[in-house]
């Protein structure tokens, strides 16, 4: 008898729902904003781009290291973002009229 094997989509989406739920990896991370850029990975990087991450074949562990790497990277990108976005509302705020 022949075995079925799931599509990438379908193991795409087992994983991520794996990674969300209440034991998975996201609940276990400590810093609420890693969990708010793991959102954001799966919103902006992941999900446009799930062709590609079909083709891509890496190791385990590598995954993992690199999944961390991301949502840190996330983070802070999401937070120099605001830094900036508060630094052109004061000089915005501080321009004299014409």
């Amino acid at each position: 008898m022949g075995r079925i094997t799931p599509s990438f989509r379908q193991l795409y989406h087992r994983q991520i729902e794996d990674l969300k739920k209440t034991s998975g990896f996201q609940s276990t991370l400590l810093d609420g904003k890693h969990r708010e850029a793991f959102d954001l990975l799966i919103r902006d990087a992941w999900s446009p781009e799930d062709a590609a991450l079909s083709n891509a074949g890496v190791p385990c562990t590598l995954d993992i290291l690199n999944l961390m790497a991301n949502v840190h990277n996330k983070k802070c990108i999401e937070e120099l973002g605001q830094k900036i976005r508060e630094l052109e509302q004061q000089l915005a705020d501080t321009k004299p009229a014409k």
